[in-house]
């Protein structure tokens, strides 16, 4: 995913998730358009938070190794430097 290009949802699957969830919540039709606006803002925060961490994780937590080829110790190492940073940063960008 690149944030200079759009993003793009599939609005018959968003649709019919946000229905199930609709219905399981039985929601009032008053309440409808309300929530569905708070399942797209979660949808999309998840969506740009995970691709944040994608990106940190690249950049700085496998330093050009293979997550799979980091030893258990490594992955400490680097998990410990990443919230010690992070801390300090206030945000994950």
């Amino acid at each position: 995913m690149n944030k200079d290009e759009p993003t793009q949802i599939d609005p018959e699957e968003f649709a019919f998730r946000f229905a199930e969830t609709a219905r399981r919540m039985n929601y009032e039709d008053k309440e409808l358009i309300p929530e569905a606006k708070k399942f797209l803002l979660s949808y999309l925060t998840a969506h740009y938070l995970i691709d944040d961490f994608n990106k940190l994780e690249a950049k700085e937590f496998t330093n050009g190794k293979k997550l799979n080829d980091l030893s258990f110790e490594e992955m400490i190492d680097h998990i410990q430097k990443l919230n010690s940073s992070q801390m300090f940063k206030g945000n994950l960008k």
